[in-house]
């Protein structure tokens, strides 16, 4: 659990908290507790599909940095991960990279907290949103360590279902990185979800500091337009993987999709 800090608010549950409890680690508040339980009551395969999620982002960042040679990534939306049962995105990238630059983001202030206490993992977990580029990739930690002349990894995983404009996030990120970045995404569907199921999830969400948006499937494949879409395409995250080789369990009662897709090295800087 987290001892409150003077400048924190815990009265709420935070997309971070409630990852963090699906995830199967320990820094959650009660709020998140409750919120937590209430939607696993409704869909109780959601720390199943957590957990597959967490895999798909480590998985398909690893995959780009081998395949396309990249060696710096930006983590964004990173929650708190530090006591979670499963590799995170830097490990999964040190793992095939030992070089590699990683820096996390979160707007989250209890995220930060967290980072500040432990100090271990990244070289940063930073504030950072990601509906405001600029101040990611302006960031002064990120001078002198992050080259934006060359390909950069993004990872954003479950993070545009707590946007409402995603479609524009993904337009600022591709006017603002270098030919031959790749964003990694995944996001909540409610294609072939249960409308009940939906309806009571977003609920569930609905006092949290970010609700979530569940979008049609369609929808989020057009967050690739303007991309190189990578294969296998936009696929449910427990069947993605670069070389088609892993194949995880579909669950019934919610869909989370993910889908890698690069800047076209043929476009200028």
């Amino acid at each position: 659990m987290i001892t409150p800090g003077l400048a924190l608010d815990f009265s709420h549950a935070t997309p971070a908290g409630l990852y963090n409890y699906y995830l199967g680690g320990r820094a959650w508040t009660e709020a998140d507790r409750e919120t937590a339980e209430a939607v696993i009551r409704i869909s109780p395969d959601v720390p199943a599909m957590a957990k597959e999620n967490f895999k798909f982002a480590g998985r398909a960042a690893s995959w780009a940095v081998a395949e396309y040679g990249i060696r710096q990534i930006l983590d964004i939306g990173v929650g708190i991960v530090d006591d979670v049962p499963l590799d995170s995105v830097e490990i999964c990238v040190r793992n095939v990279a030992p070089d590699a630059t990683v820096f996390a983001f979160d707007k989250d202030e209890v995220v930060l907290a967290h980072a500040r206490a432990l100090r271990r993992g990244y070289l940063g977990v930073l504030r950072g949103d990601i509906t405001d580029p600029d101040g990611i990739f302006g960031h002064p930690e990120l001078v002198g360590r992050v080259d934006l002349t060359e390909p950069v990894l993004i990872i954003a995983a479950a993070v545009l279902h707590f946007v409402d404009d995603p479609a524009a996030v993904m337009a600022g990120l591709r006017e603002r990185l270098a030919p031959g970045s790749v964003v990694v995404l995944s996001h909540a569907t409610k294609t072939r979800t249960s409308q009940a199921r939906v309806s009571g999830m977003t609920k569930a969400y609905s006092n949290a500091s970010s609700p979530i948006v569940f979008r049609e499937e369609e929808d989020i494949a057009a967050l690739a337009d303007g991309w190189d879409l990578l294969p296998p395409g936009l696929v449910d995250v427990q069947l993605w993987s670069g070389d088609g080789a892993y194949e995880g369990e579909l669950y019934e009662t919610i869909r989370v999709v993910g889908m890698a897709a690069r800047v076209s090295v043929g476009r200028a800087a």
